[in-house]
């Protein structure tokens, strides 16, 4: 399972492409914060949030894609979602999910908003390559997936026992 991803701002760019459908043969809105009724406000207003902290990227955007061999249930997507918010530190943040399939497989976007809104701080984004590292083995062991190396697996491998 691959997991990718990174802090960024371009709410309206964002929400284009999540929404594209001459690019997906299906895209399928699984997740979206009730007070919203499409994905062009929430990320507006998500990003617009950040003005009252120190930082510009309102918006932590990951892709989760397993391997091509395995078809995942609702409950599956549902838990990489759970895992991955986890791993990130963003438990509890408003999140979108979007669901694209494209040439037969299928593969999710997730979306949080990271300015904290009780702090109005942005969530760290630090080391996020090791929080997707991690999810994914976490994930691909929960389900029986075999292990697929992430573009992080061979870099500084002494140094990280853990993987």
């Amino acid at each position: 399972m691959i997991i990718k991803g990174s802090s960024r701002g371009s709410p309206g760019q964002l929400a284009r492409h999540l929404l594209r459908t001459d690019t997906n043969e299906r895209v399928n809105i699984l997740e979206i914060p009730s007070p919203h009724g499409n994905l062009p406000e929430a990320f507006r207003d998500w990003q617009f949030l950040t003005e009252g902290t120190l930082g510009s990227r309102g918006l932590y955007h990951a892709n989760i894609d397993p391997h091509g061999d395995y078809a995942m249930t609702p409950e599956q997507w549902q838990r990489s979602v759970e895992v991955l918010e986890k791993e990130l530190g963003l438990e509890g943040q408003p999140r979108a999910v979007v669901r694209h399939e494209k040439h037969g497989r299928a593969h999710i976007h997730v979306v949080w908003q990271r300015t904290d809104i009780d702090t109005m701080t942005l969530r760290s984004d630090s080391w996020n390559y090791l929080a997707h590292e991690r999810a994914s083995m976490a994930l691909e062991q929960e389900f029986g997936h075999e292990h697929v190396p992430g573009k992080h697996a061979k870099r500084d491998r002494e140094k990280q026992p853990e993987f």
